[in-house]
């Protein structure tokens, strides 16, 4: 960790509140973290992608695992961070990944994302179990004053200590469920929360899905609120959520198929898991949101074959075909 988050820690201080945040819901992207054919970061691109997904009708924008915040330094997370914040400038919540492998670093990259201008931080708590795991987010709740997303990934949590971590914490206001259950652990934790009046009133808890949306319509049915995928066709995932919160589920089901599952199927047949990474640059350079696809990941392109098929389902209903050339 830099000087700069040790010393955050260490003060024991905590950071000023900030306006209460309205409840995240909809569809959230995280970007593509945009580098230049040397790997350094490309702002003038992160600008573009913003803008994108706004226009998109994104209704907030998030930093996480796809943006390879595991693969950025200190002071590079300062930079994306503090230029988002400025960009976005209110119009959006921005929501920044800040899991560290300690405790000690999970709280000065949050205190440190507040710094900067984040609205929320997404914590993953792999490997933590139990009250350690409830500990840890009562820990943060009390040492930053920054609105906090439990992110579920693993199996490390059941939807019990997931409620209690909730409920402890106060800072908490909503979790990314995307655990390999997620849609029957989403119903769980929904039903816990309204029991226990953590969705409505004084604190407004939010659940949203996760993994690219691949369970979307089991989660919007089981009482997830929205969800945080990759950017490109940021508005098919925005028109599932508005389907299903007016109750048109069959809507929603007919273009979670026709726009979405095509993506997600040229992803797993490009090998899965960070392929996608891969895919949304890819398509994100060729409409001139992005200088490049470059990646820091270890990631190879996908065939030809497969961009082929992706490129045949971007239709023109979404902005992302208007851009293409």
């Amino acid at each position: 960790m830099g000087n700069k988050e040790i010393n955050s820690v260490g003060s024991g201080e905590k950071l000023m509140s900030k306006k209460k945040l309205e409840p995240i819901t909809g569809a959230v992207p995280v970007m593509a973290m945009p580098f230049d054919i040397d790997g350094i970061i490309d702002g003038d691109s992160l600008r573009r992608q913003i803008d994108f997904c706004i226009e998109a009708g994104a209704k907030g924008i998030a930093f996480g695992i796809g943006s390879e915040s595991g693969m950025l330094t200190d002071a590079e997370r300062i930079q994306v961070w503090t230029l988002a914040a400025k960009h976005i400038d209110g119009q959006r919540p921005l929501v920044a990944a800040t899991s560290h492998a300690s405790r000690e670093g999970t709280i000065a990259l949050t205190r440190l994302a507040g710094e900067c201008g984040a609205d929320c931080a997404m914590v993953n708590p792999q490997p933590l179990q139990g009250e350690e795991l409830v500990r840890l987010f009562d820990d943060l709740s009390q040492r930053v004053a920054l609105p906090l997303m439990i992110q579920d990934v693993g199996q490390n949590a059941s939807a019990d200590v997931l409620v209690q971590a909730t409920q402890q914490a106060e800072e908490v206001v909503a979790l990314k469920i995307e655990s390999p259950d997620a849609p029957h652990k989403i119903g769980q934790v929904v039903a816990e929360l309204q029991v226990r009046k953590l969705t409505a009133g004084e604190r407004q808890i939010t659940v949203l899905g996760g993994s690219n949306g691949n369970h979307l319509p089991e989660e919007l049915s089981r009482g997830s609120v929205g969800t945080i995928p990759f950017p490109a066709i940021v508005d098919a995932y925005q028109t599932v959520c508005d389907c299903f919160r007016i109750g048109d589920t069959t809507g929603g089901q007919k273009i979670y198929l026709q726009r979405i599952v095509p993506l997600l199927r040229a992803a797993a047949a490009g090998g899965g898991g960070n392929a996608s990474v891969w895919i949304h640059k890819a398509i994100l350079q060729r409409a001139g949101i992005l200088r490049t696809a470059y990646c820091r990941m270890n990631i190879a392109p996908v065939p030809d074959w497969i961009m082929e098929n992706v490129w045949q389902h971007l239709v023109d209903d979404l902005l992302i075909s208007r851009r293409l050339t």
